[in-house]
């Protein structure tokens, strides 16, 4: 082969791979949660696509500064609010900016999310500060209000779905969509709170019974667990109940420390009896159901198996073995 034909060879294969990595860049679909970004006086689209790579929404700020001027958006951008994210491509992201601003955002919030982190995944996406919506969830005039509870906060009231909320919702507003869903949902079980007794507590328990299960065939029985503990007047030794602790400085842990079980809050199942406080997330109808209806037995402790599922057993010598086998 000459030097002639080896040039050629590579220079076709150089040039395809940068066609294949432009049109992957532009059109193979990625996903993101969906952000507000304010367009401001003067923003073009380099500022905007620092913006977006910043946010996770886009992987390539040329990319999308080319693709803006190729097809003429930057050149007339409106001040204003604009959505960006989901699962789309670059060429619809792009498109978004020529096509004007948006009213709505999406936002997921997952089963078992903390106050903490649903207010904070609000925050990221722009939609309200954190710090409003804490003050909010946490005014004892509106709490009592959107629940009918004298309860502390909104921990555990505000409904784990997907919601698409209005961009120009007030702090209070945003709460009131996600607690009304809470009611809306056990109403569609004919579940009553305000005509249950002791709600409240069960509503605790089911959150703690949400961070704890696998299968959702689990929730019964470990609802049924923590009130045999109860009942004994045993502590609950809910791990949960510690990273709730945790969590908001930013503490991760798999397998917690002796120490950390031993923090001095109202929250350590470890080292207080009996329930926290407040609930430590926000349940799903599955985990208020299973407190409401947990399922009898006589087992006193459980145990992760690392596989996706607990081990239950009746004595501590039954738990010790159970785990050693493992």
């Amino acid at each position: 082969m000459t030097n002639l034909k080896l040039i050629i060879i590579s220079f076709i294969a150089l040039s395809a791979l940068i066609v294949c990595t432009v049109l992957y860049l532009i059109f193979i679909p990625h996903f993101a949660d969906e952000r507000i970004v304010n367009i401001r006086p003067g923003d073009n689209a380099r500022i905007i696509g620092n913006k977006l790579v910043q946010a996770e929404i886009i992987k390539s700020r040329t990319m999308f500064v080319l693709l803006s001027k190729i097809r003429r958006v930057d050149r007339d951008l409106k001040t204003g609010s604009y959505i960006f994210g989901g699962r789309t491509n670059l060429w619809q992201t792009v498109s978004r900016l020529r096509y004007g601003k948006s009213e709505a955002i999406i936002i997921t919030f997952p089963e078992g999310y903390s106050l903490f982190k649903t207010l904070k995944k609000i925050d990221r996406s722009g939609l309200m500060p954190f710090d409003s919506l804490m003050a909010s969830a946490n005014n004892p005039a509106l709490v009592k209000r959107l629940t009918g509870f004298d309860v502390p906060s909104l921990e555990g009231f505000l409904y784990p779905e997907t919601y698409n909320f209005s961009i120009d919702l007030s702090a209070d507003s945003i709460l009131a969509t996600q607690t009304t869903e809470f009611f809306k949902q056990l109403a569609s079980e004919g579940i009553n709170p305000h005509e249950i007794k002791d709600f409240y507590p069960k509503l605790i328990l089911a959150s703690i019974v949400e961070k704890e299960a696998g299968p959702e065939s689990e929730r019964e029985v470990i609802a049924g667990v923590f009130m045999n503990r109860m009942a004994r007047g045993m502590r609950l030794q809910s791990c949960p109940t510690v990273d709730y602790i945790l969590e908001p400085r930013g503490i991760r842990r798999s397998v917690l420390s002796y120490a950390e079980t031993q923090i001095s809050s109202p929250y350590n199942t470890y080292v207080n009896s009996g329930l926290p406080p407040t609930p430590i997330a926000n349940p799903s109808l599955a985990s208020i159901k299973a407190v409401l209806n947990p399922k009898p037995s006589s087992y006193l402790y459980f145990f992760a198996d690392r596989k996706g599922r607990n081990i239950f057993s009746h004595s501590y010598e039954e738990h010790l073995a159970k785990q050693q086998r493992l």
